[in-house]
């Protein structure tokens, strides 16, 4: 009877020393699920099994217990059974897309962009080819040259004036606009047209710079604008690395502009149709960096949701029973096939997602969205630009993961913070080409200057009439461009820019 007892109670003993065990094991990761703010699923999750350690009356426990292993079971059993993927695909915000593809719309003669798709289909990619482009002798940066002194380069060339007519049929167009890439996995298509046409750009400028040598003046200006025009049909892309590679051919072709003006003897009409080339000079950052926005906001939302979420036919939207399918959609397409245990981990992908992810992706796009309007400050003429960000490898230290949460809102908000020095970069870029088209339109009106009265200008005052109000300030410093006459020669800069040498 005694040792009936001393069991029984032995029994208790170790029942409920498991029992406070698991209630301080359950405590510690609720306290640490606050702390590192976990999904509210996840706290409830374990707010509820503390409880039923706790608070919850003996004679319920079993039965809650039970129905755990219940509802494990269940799960377990839904984990082996195959996964109906039969009409569904990932999800995407197709509406959005369409609706930014629609701002652009144009009629297909008028889309410069199916000429260049045509030029980049035959272009001469061969390795042989002469690296005119790079450092090639002479190259799209040199000074103009003569055919007797490169005999081979200039050969070349005449291989390639088919191509050439093309770029300057293309550049009759205004209007220019390529598909936008839906998601990252499909941004080689978007950048794959990217190479072609900057080699196309310096294929004009060194023929450019023979004709100018040769003393084909209007057939030089003529490839030279071309490039201008092709810089502007980047320009007119919605994705910043668009903008950026416009805006390096455009200032090849203003280097070159610039240097023919000054050290050359351009005619008053070639001046003027320089000048209506160039772009505007005014300060148009707020409209750019919106479009940019818009468009790396759509990526973004598409490359998280395409990887979570899928959706049918009927609209109907589920959690991902395989995040790899996104990849099936753009090349390679022929994917290895998924092993047993890979897809049992697929759909172990899709239980997390339950707890870390939204229900919808229009929810998670909200919160992506919330997360990115940060930047229309960015958009604003006050915005401090000084203020400048961490730099990319900062953000990803082993400091910074101490305070990371494990929640779909600080994952949202830490994909935002990657891209700020991207678009503070964005802005150094934009206002770079900015002074430089600004510098060119006063080269414009000194050379004018000149042509009429045999001398450089005394000062800037003297030709204020001859160009836009806007084209005398530093875009960087909102402070007057200067101006130095040297008799024979002259210069000018900014506090940033060195537009013609000091």
């Amino acid at each position: 009877m005694i040792e009936q007892k001393q069991e029984q109670k032995r029994s208790r003993l170790i029942s409920r020393t498991f029992r406070w065990l698991g209630a301080g094991l359950f405590a510690i990761l609720l306290i640490l699920a606050v702390v590192y703010q976990a999904p509210w699923k996840v706290i409830a999750l374990l707010a509820i099994f503390l409880a039923a350690c706790t608070v919850l009356p003996r004679p319920a426990r079993k039965w809650f217990w039970l129905s755990v292993g219940a509802g494990v079971l269940a799960l377990i059993i839904w984990f082996f059974v195959p996964a109906d993927s039969k009409g569904w695909r990932p999800y995407t915000f197709d509406t959005e897309l369409a609706e930014i593809e629609a701002k652009y719309a144009m009629p297909k003669e008028e889309n410069a962009a199916l000429v260049y798709d045509e030029i980049f289909k035959t272009l001469d990619t061969d390795s042989n080819t002469p690296e005119f482009y790079m450092q090639s002798t002479p190259s799209s940066r040199d000074e103009p040259w003569l055919s007797k002194d490169h005999p081979e380069m200039a050969e070349w060339l005449k291989g390639r004036q088919d191509t050439i007519a093309k770029l300057l049929q293309a550049a009759k167009k205004d209007k220019c606009h390529y598909p936008i890439s839906p998601h990252i996995w499909d941004f080689d298509r978007h950048t794959e047209r990217l190479a072609p046409m900057r080699k196309c750009a310096f294929l004009l400028g060194s023929a450019a710079n023979n004709d100018l040598g040769e003393g084909r003046i209007d057939a030089g200006l003529e490839k030279y604008l071309c490039i201008i025009r092709m810089a502007d049909h980047l320009y007119q892309q919605p994705a910043a690395i668009d903008f950026l590679v416009g805006s390096a051919l455009e200032s090849v072709a203003l280097t070159q502009l610039n240097r023919f003006m000054i050290e050359g003897r351009p005619t008053a009409e070639q001046l003027q149709l320089i000048s209506a080339s160039i772009r505007d000079v005014k300060d148009e950052w707020g409209s750019e960096f919106q479009k940019w926005l818009e468009s790396d906001k759509l990526l973004n939302k598409n490359n998280i949701c395409s990887l979570v979420y899928e959706v049918n036919s009927q609209g109907k939207t589920r959690f991902s029973r395989n995040p790899l399918a996104m990849f099936k959609s753009v090349p390679p397409q022929d994917l290895p096939r998924l092993t047993f245990l890979q897809r049992k981990l697929c759909k172990a992908w899709t239980i997390s997602n339950w707890f870390i992810m939204p229900s919808t992706p229009q929810k998670a796009a909200e919160i992506l969205d919330a997360s990115f309007d940060r930047y229309n400050a960015m958009t604003q003429p006050d915005f401090d630009w000084s203020k400048r960000p961490q730099k990319f490898d900062s953000l990803i230290t082993r400091s910074n993961f101490r305070h990371v949460k494990f929640n779909y809102r600080y994952f949202a908000r830490f994909m935002a913070d990657l891209l700020e020095g991207t678009y503070f970069g964005l802005h150094d870029a934009y206002l770079t080409g900015l002074t430089t088209r600004r510098g060119s339109r006063i080269l414009i009106a000194i050379k004018q200057y000149h042509s009429k009265h045999g001398d450089w200008p005394p000062d800037l005052d003297a030709i204020k009439s001859a160009a836009p109000a806007e084209a005398f300030i530093d875009p960087v410093t909102g402070n007057p461009l200067q101006y130095e006459n040297h008799g024979e020669r002259f210069s000018l800069y900014g506090e940033t820019a060195n537009i013609w040498p000091k």
